[in-house]
């Protein structure tokens, strides 16, 4: 009973609403105002739905392309460029200077000598592959798969900070 009630009520005032928007067009034959009270379309209860255009997508972040994984010579043309470098130079060239001197005066990479350390630690052999995923201006989520001989792949990820200096990118933080 309180149903049919209620439905009663709703069916009324909607009939008011129609006669009085009726009227307003007639007293005012505005047309942002007729735009305003054309019937607004409606879902499967009933209730009214916004007819919102698409949104424009967002910019997409800065990867290494389709999640592809990278183990190329990089450059110092970019931060996720400079980042391919370092692991290159500590991977494929096991050269503790090499990677250092693509670093900042002040980074947190250890000095060469302590460097080569632990590149000579890593099994001759060791492939690897990086995905860079740009966070924030010269920050990157960097995705590491480490493939040494005889094991399973290792996997980690670290933020790396870079930063550019007369026109050249060098790595700066690990964490």
């Amino acid at each position: 009973m309180k149903t049919a009630a209620a439905i009663g009520m709703a069916a009324a005032i909607v009939v008011a609403v129609v006669v009085a928007n009726d009227q307003m067009r007639e007293d005012n034959p505005d047309p942002t105002q007729a735009a305003m009270t054309a019937a607004a379309p409606t879902d499967e209860n009933g209730l009214p739905t916004l007819n919102l255009p698409e949104p424009e997508r967002a910019e997409e972040p800065e990867t290494t392309g389709d999640g592809e994984c990278r183990a190329d010579r990089g450059d110092q043309k970019s931060g996720a460029g400079v980042i391919a470098a370092f692991n290159h130079a500590y991977y494929i060239q096991r050269n503790g200077e090499a990677a250092r001197a693509l670093a900042t005066p002040t980074s947190s990479v250890q000095p060469a000598p302590e460097l080569q350390k632990f590149i000579d630690a890593v099994p001759v052999g060791t492939n690897y592959c990086i995905r860079t995923m740009k966070l924030s201006d010269g920050v990157y989520l960097v995705d590491l798969s480490l493939m040494k001989p005889g094991q399973p792949v290792d996997r980690g990820t670290q933020t790396v900070t870079t930063q550019q200096t007369d026109g050249r990118w060098f790595v700066d933080v690990f964490k």
